[in-house]
């Protein structure tokens, strides 16, 4: 057993577990929330991403059901997979700061065959010059 458990850690560190991906580094600013809501400040120009979680549970989906005047949506990815049954896959969505100002953006969590959302979480977005 000791044995497996020294190889299982020699993999990790070859794959560089922990450590950040290449979409991470190429942003100013990574957005992880603790709780329901959060804030971020950026430079006009800047691009950040925000991680979301997202349980292994059949047809539950992140989206944003409301979006920020001062920010552009560029894309979204799944970053790290899950490597294990019934683990969560993370979620990344990118955006670019366009103008200066303070806005918002709401993101759901919820099946698209339910009205209501499972969770909602609230990023106040202010962009700097």
């Amino acid at each position: 057993m000791k044995k497996y458990n020294s190889i299982l850690i020699l993999l990790l560190v070859l794959l560089g577990f922990g450590q950040q991906t290449n979409a991470q580094k190429t942003v100013a600013a990574v957005v992880k929330f603790t709780g329901n809501d959060t804030s971020v400040t950026i430079s006009k120009g800047d691009n950040f991403l925000v991680e979301l979680w997202v349980p292994n549970r059949k047809d539950y989906v992140w989206s944003m059901s409301k979006t920020a005047a001062n920010v552009k949506f560029t894309r979204s990815q799944i970053g790290e997979a899950a490597t294990m049954p019934g683990q969560p896959e993370q979620q990344l969505w990118f955006f670019k700061a366009s103008a200066v100002g303070t806005d918002s953006i709401r993101f759901v969590y919820k099946s698209p065959y339910q009205n209501e959302a499972a969770v909602e979480k609230l990023l106040r977005i202010i962009v700097e010059k």
